[in-house]
């Protein structure tokens, strides 16, 4: 790597964990020379190296990575900063979930998973997470900028408190801060880890919503690139790579 090359990364990677903003004359096309390629910091999708499985998104996407042309690095980053960084920059694909208020803000290249959007609470607690109309009242806690935020939002909840992780709405639950939380499947399929060794074991309730993760980028995204990831996709797919990466983490394919 060129040392101009790797300037550009170290201020790539300062802006991704928000220690540094891009000057106003860098325009994106002068911050980026190729495809960064991001996921958010959302477990169980991404994990980071120490952790020894890198998750399905991370996986799928260091994949697609390889077969157009570029190294496979895939940065893991909060998923605010990822939502940032792709509104800016039209040289760069992340992974998100396609909800409406996110519509027109991304170019949406290819589906990558189908996952539920759920409530799930204590298994001690009494609350009744059976039905929407029976859950509305309740004091829900959703991950900020997240798909379960927009689903709580459209659905009218009352009562909806967005923190920046999974991790601090289970520690609120847990507390008996929260009544509820509303999370993806692959979130409420995991098992969270709370302070001093201890667990959190929770029942789940009603499917609110169902929304399809996709490859997405800046509307700016070139056409022709697009095509080389879709094109490597379907190739995954053919090849039975695509299967093979799902079902080591249990997940099903996008319908």
């Amino acid at each position: 790597m060129s040392p101009s090359r790797r300037r550009r990364r170290l201020r790539q990677l300062l802006f991704c964990a928000g220690l540094l903003a891009l000057p106003a004359w860098m325009t994106p096309a002068a911050a980026l020379a190729e495809t960064d390629v991001f996921v958010g910091n959302i477990a169980p999708y991404s994990y980071p190296p120490e952790h020894g499985e890198r998750g399905v998104l991370f996986e799928l996407m260091h994949e697609l990575a390889l077969r157009t042309g570029l190294s496979g690095e895939v940065q893991i980053v909060p998923l605010g900063r990822e939502l940032e960084f792709l509104r800016n920059n039209p040289d760069a694909l992340g992974v998100l979930a396609r909800v409406p208020d996110r519509e027109v803000h991304y170019r949406w290249v290819a589906p990558l998973l189908r996952e539920r959007v759920l409530l799930v609470t204590r298994a001690d607690s009494p609350v009744d997470i059976s039905t929407l109309r029976a859950a509305r009242g309740l004091r829900l806690g959703v991950l900020l900028g997240g798909p379960a935020e927009s689903v709580a939002r459209r659905s009218g909840f009352e009562h909806v408190e967005a923190t920046t992780s999974v991790g601090n709405n289970v520690r609120k639950l847990a507390a008996g801060r929260l009544d509820a939380l509303l999370v993806m499947g692959g979130v409420a399929a995991a098992e969270e880890a709370l302070p001093a060794g201890q667990s959190l074991s929770w029942r789940e309730g009603a499917v609110i919503e169902y929304t399809d993760i996709y490859v997405a980028g800046n509307p700016g995204f070139a056409p022709a690139s697009v095509r080389k990831w879709q094109a490597a996709l379907k190739a995954m797919q053919r090849d039975g790579s695509y299967q093979r990466i799902l079902g080591r983490y249990h997940f099903a394919p996008a319908k």
